[in-house]
């Protein structure tokens, strides 16, 4: 009886103490490596997969969030969504700060696959449960996340007014992961509005600020942002020249997809700067690493990239060519509703299809550019319209509390000020009180002793007759 009774003790310790179980050694440094050698951390990471089962529910979870990690480095997006999905599955709605880590990288998959109102909300939601925590570093990495799909729906204004604010808060921080990538997307974002010498400034920071935390993923990426900054400033070969240290920082990784990227932006800056033939080469030597790519958004953009090359070389037969199948894949993986995108295909396709003399059809299409455009436009004045009016009922709801708040003090005020007076009066009637206490003992003294006096008097004769 004793030995099942032993038994039993054991395992409810073991179970007591199994979420506290130590850590192993190789999850430990996949997670303190996933950014310095992310191939070689999930080649470690998928050789442990048998001992997942043993691990703790919150150990397993990290694992889960390492891998997403991985698979966003080596931009298998899918694979991350994947991979984010089954961590979020595990836990529940437990509040935890791996949650918001599976969040943000369940938000940055679907971005890549650019369906932006879901990103948003799981940044949304990651964000929310930081705040929850108190998690000042992952507040921050919520609010880098919420301004690149403000800066996507070109809301940059309001992403600015976000990434300042995330900066300053860094540098309060004092953290430099946090800084490195708030610095990268805000000197993107400097790009973009055209505040090209802050952009540069920034992003030649953030690359520094890469460089010594050892993320060579992260250093190719500001330098592909960097080179296209330089191409929109016709500044031709200081784009070429960082495009090749892209180049040479991917194949001393053998990173299959920043090679692409690399090549992509050696064609685009040749033929800006009018060097056909080599532009067609290097748009050759991106196609062998297209295959490497997921996402149907970017086999889109590389089609269309193309489609406009061979426009500028007169080629518009093959543009056309190319033009279809980044349309084709604009279709897929529900893209259509990529607005941006359709709109720019709309456009060259028009071009094209005049440049062939075919004008009632590139008519047509300009047509429904224009058509498509304004309506785009009426819906981004309708958001626009809708946030003002959620700001005014902000500001009133805001005012309404302030208000309320107010007669709340005031009330507050006046219950202070009538209990202060109702002290006062005890105080005062303690006061009279006591006087009269006093008043009431003195004169039952002077009674006494006018009685004594008086009793004294009237035995002193009969004490002076008994003398004589």
């Amino acid at each position: 009886m004793k030995f099942y009774l032993h038994l039993v003790l054991f395992f409810l310790l073991a179970t007591w103490l199994a979420p506290l179980r130590a850590e192993p050694a190789w999850l430990s440094q996949v997670e303190a490596q996933k950014s310095q050698q992310p191939e070689a951390m999930l080649a470690l990471l998928q050789q442990h997969q048998s001992e997942l089962a043993t691990l703790s529910q919150p150990q397993q979870a990290k694992w889960y969030y390492l891998q997403a990690a991985l698979f966003d480095a080596l931009g298998r997006h899918q694979q991350q969504q994947d991979a984010a999905e089954q961590g979020l599955r595990l836990i529940g709605d437990d509040a935890s700060l791996v949650r918001v880590q599976l969040l943000y990288e369940l938000g940055f998959a679907r971005e890549m696959q650019a369906d932006y109102p879901a990103a948003l909300q799981h940044y949304l939601d990651g964000l929310a449960l930081s705040t929850l925590l108190e998690s000042e570093k992952y507040i921050l990495y919520g609010q880098i996340n919420h301004a690149a799909v403000l800066t996507v729906q070109n809301q940059d204004q309001q992403a600015l007014t976000l990434l300042q604010d995330t900066y300053q808060r860094a540098l309060q921080l004092n953290d430099t992961e946090v800084l490195a990538e708030v610095t990268a997307e805000l000197g993107l974002l400097y790009s973009t509005m055209g505040y090209d010498d802050e952009a540069i400034s920034l992003l030649h920071k953030a690359l520094s600020h890469y460089e010594l935390l050892g993320w060579p993923k992260n250093q190719i990426t500001v330098l592909y942002n960097l080179a296209r900054t330089y191409s929109y400033l016709d500044q031709h070969e200081l784009s070429l020249q960082t495009y090749n240290r892209m180049l040479q920082k991917s194949q001393q990784l053998q990173d299959n997809v920043n090679l692409y990227h690399a090549y992509l932006g050696l064609a685009i800056a040749s033929i800006n700067s009018e060097r056909g033939e080599a532009a067609l080469s290097y748009m050759a030597k991106a196609e062998q690493y297209l295959p490497a790519l997921q996402s149907s958004a970017h086999f889109a953009t590389h089609y269309y990239e193309k489609a406009l090359m061979l426009k500028k070389l007169d080629q518009v037969s093959l543009a056309m060519q190319q033009l279809l199948l980044a349309e084709q894949s604009l279709n897929k993986d529900g893209l259509r509703e990529d607005n941006a995108s359709r709109l720019a295909l709309w456009h060259l396709k028009a071009q094209l299809l005049a440049a062939q003399g075919e004008y009632e059809q590139a008519y047509s299409q300009l047509y429904d550019f224009v058509a498509e455009y304004q309506q785009l436009r009426n819906q981004e004045n309708e958001l626009a319209f809708e946030q003002i009016r959620a700001s005014f009922e902000h500001d009133r709801q805001l005012q309404q509390s302030q208000l309320l708040e107010q007669d709340n003090e005031l009330k507050a005020l006046r219950l202070s000020e009538a209990e202060a007076k109702q002290q006062i009066q005890r105080l005062w009637l303690a006061i009279l009180g006591c006087s009269t206490l006093v008043l009431l003992v003195l004169l039952l003294w002077q009674l006494t002793r006018r009685r004594q006096k008086t009793i004294n008097q009237a035995a002193d004769p009969a004490g002076q007759q008994e003398n004589a």
